[in-house]
């Protein structure tokens, strides 16, 4: 699967979106999906784990350059602005509240934007299948970004995504001098896995950077 080269998407300040800025929680739910290997693949053992989708919030400079990843494998940044509440294995280990329809999300990244250190300029959104099935495949699931308030900036329906995507660059947000703005990217990725998307997104990131105009110097010839 090949990169698409994306639209410009719109961005928007969370005043805007009528969301209450102190605290924004980044989830994900998704129905429990057993394996469903069949023919070749059902006799090579390939993919015969249940879909494991997991959630990721990577933090970067004013040059994209990673400040801090905060996944499963490391559930806060250096100050804790950013928390992952624990991991979810398959969609249905975390209790009977934290089931696809349940009242708990079943992994969710809390941002503190007040707390998030200075030279922090964008949160990207990622959401990947740790083993690389596609996304599509689990029997019903969304992410979503609200505020403390269930006002909700985006839910993107993980069944709608195209069938070869295990890893998505949902959205980021921007910081700007009067407030953060988001951007909804839902930008399929090729990454393996977390770090490797995260290095893609960098890349991203930097192409949109502005691209600073040579100064021109106007010389004389008068003596």
């Amino acid at each position: 699967m090949t990169i698409p080269t994306p639209l410009l998407p719109l961005s928007n300040s969370l005043s805007a979106l009528g969301l209450n800025a102190d605290r924004l929680f980044f989830a994900m739910n998704y129905q429990f999906t057993p394996p469903k290997a069949t023919g070749l693949k059902k006799r090579l053992k390939q993919n015969n784990k249940a879909i494991d989708v997991d959630i990721a919030c990577v933090l970067y400079n004013d040059s994209c350059v990673i400040e801090d990843i905060v996944w499963f494998k490391q559930l806060r940044d250096k100050v804790e602005s950013v928390r992952h509440q624990g991991d979810s294995l398959n969609g249905k280990d975390r209790g009977e509240h934290a089931l696809y329809d349940g009242a708990v999300d079943q992994e969710q990244i809390r941002l503190y934007l007040d707390h998030i250190p200075a030279h922090v300029r964008y949160v990207a959104m990622i959401v990947h299948s740790y083993n690389q099935q596609s996304l599509s495949k689990v029997e019903a699931g969304e992410v979503h970004l609200s505020d403390d308030e269930d006002n909700r900036a985006f839910n993107i329906n993980l069944k709608q995504l195209p069938r070869d995507c295990h890893c998505l660059w949902v959205g980021s947000l921007r910081r700007e001098i009067d407030e953060w703005y988001l951007t909804v990217q839902s930008l399929p990725l090729v990454a393996e896995g977390i770090e490797q998307a995260a290095q893609q997104v960098a890349h991203e990131l930097a192409r949109a950077l502005p691209i600073e105009q040579p100064t021109v110097i106007e010389l004389s010839d008068k003596r």
